[in-house]
């Protein structure tokens, strides 16, 4: 298991949530820390709290993923800061939920630029060094909901498969170099993205795990070179499920829960 002590992070979605959990955990082994995401107050505030708890390293850049031109922006900040980056975590991420020919089509278009153009865009931009170096890797966080396709959340769950399967895929291009990339696929976790998405909590809270557990156990996963990690014994049951189940069936059951939830608006 490679350590953590001493490399440095490229965190996103660091203010809130998996990814807050993910900061603090990296920094609680050792890792300093580069924190981006909009909100400047918070992460200032974050990286304030653990550069004195575990004297690390804090750096902070604001930017704004979903918006165009986005990513290309934090790369070229972060190239400013004249540091190497060993891990790079994509967490940033949100999703929505209802019928695609209600949806904002803008919002859409920023979904796919956070969910996944991101993803792309940083793993590229940083990947030559890490290879080059022999050491580090990327750590995507995807979704439970990439395993099947899903009514009323159609554009969220092709994003989060889109990762699952471009990790997967780059895991093995890196494969023997030195350089790891996990997805981790976690299953409800309390965060603000469920209030964001407008989902309200439902059967599913049988899975949950708090955002500090599936850090926890994401970063394990990704330390032992993982391709991918599904956190929580009842998420790892249903993505097996997923597999064995023929998609329409499966595809049908999901429309029928998502409209008794009253998410399919």
């Amino acid at each position: 298991m490679e350590g953590f002590f001493g490399t440095r992070a490229l965190v996103t979605g660091a203010s809130s949530g998996i990814g807050l959990e993910l900061a603090r955990q990296l920094a609680t082994r050792g890792a300093n820390l580069i924190l981006t995401a909009r909100s400047k107050d918070k992460l200032d505030a974050l990286a304030q709290e653990l550069a004195q708890m575990h004297r690390v390293e804090v750096q902070v850049v604001v930017a704004d993923l979903a918006a165009p031109g986005g990513a290309e922006g934090l790369c070229a900040d972060v190239d400013a800061l004249g540091v190497s980056v060993d891990h790079v975590v994509n967490n940033a991420g949100f999703g929505d939920a209802g019928a695609l020919s209600k949806a904002d089509a803008a919002k859409l278009a920023e979904m796919v630029r956070l969910n996944c153009e991101a993803v792309v865009v940083l793993s590229r931009h940083f990947l030559p060094g890490m290879l080059e170096r022999g050491r580090g890797g990327v750590l995507n966080v995807a979704s439970t909901a990439a395993f099947q396709p899903m009514p009323f959340m159609a554009v969220y769950a092709a994003t989060k498969a889109f990762v699952l399967s471009f990790s997967a895929a780059l895991a093995r291009e890196v494969e023997g170099s030195g350089v790891r990339v996990t997805a981790l696929c976690p299953g409800p976790v309390p965060t603000g993205f469920q209030a964001a998405a407008g989902i309200e909590p439902g059967v599913e809270r049988i899975a949950a795990l708090s955002a500090e557990r599936t850090a926890e156990i994401g970063l394990a996963a990704y330390g032992v070179g993982d391709t991918v990690c599904v956190p929580g014994a009842v998420n790892r049951v249903q993505t097996v499920l997923s597999k064995l189940a023929p998609r329409g069936l499966l595809t049908s059951a999901i429309s029928v829960a998502m409209k008794r939830s009253g998410r399919a608006k």
